[in-house]
């Protein structure tokens, strides 16, 4: 084989093997839970902050952020949302728990996809306290649990007292 037809062959093989290969994604994504939405009560907004870096993106970009919320890897709420971005976005956005979660610890995830080959996922994990609601039944039972116990003991010492003078 002559020279001219190795190069050739190797020029056609590195063609070949430039066109296999994918590009890949310089983004950044990054979740970050204010303090004051660390502990958040069931039935309340959640706030959090996202922040997206992507340095490559030559133009504007629409991305498609996926919010859930998850408990034991459970999904509890999602929430779908469509940001157009150039090189880089931060924001403060929100999701609401629902009244019906109990207390716990729960994870924020969000995925980021636009509609070629981008995908990437981040989260954070925050508190979750019971609703006011639940809070205030609570304390209202103990609260009637100790009327009907102080109640008991009040006639008890009725009935002896009675015995006593009688």
């Amino acid at each position: 084989m002559s020279k001219t037809y190795k190069i050739i062959l190797i020029l056609i093989f590195m063609a070949i093997g430039l066109m296999a290969i994918k590009p890949v994604y310089a983004l950044s994504i990054m979740v970050h839970v204010p303090e004051k939405y660390t502990n958040v009560e069931a039935g309340e907004r959640f706030y959090f902050e996202v922040e997206i870096k992507y340095p490559e993106n030559p133009a504007r970009k629409d991305l498609r952020l996926n919010y859930e919320i998850l408990k034991d890897g459970e999904p509890v709420a999602q929430s779908k949302f469509l940001k157009a971005i150039e090189t880089q976005a931060s924001f403060m956005d929100y999701i609401v728990i629902p009244e019906d979660r109990g207390s716990g610890m729960y994870i924020i995830n969000i995925a980021i996809e636009d509609y070629e080959d981008l995908h990437e996922e981040v989260s954070a994990s925050f508190h979750v306290v019971g609703s006011k609601g639940e809070q205030f039944k609570k304390y209202f039972f103990i609260l009637l649990g100790v009327i009907f116990f102080v109640g008991i003991l009040v006639v008890i010492n009725i009935f002896i007292s009675k015995r006593k003078s009688g």
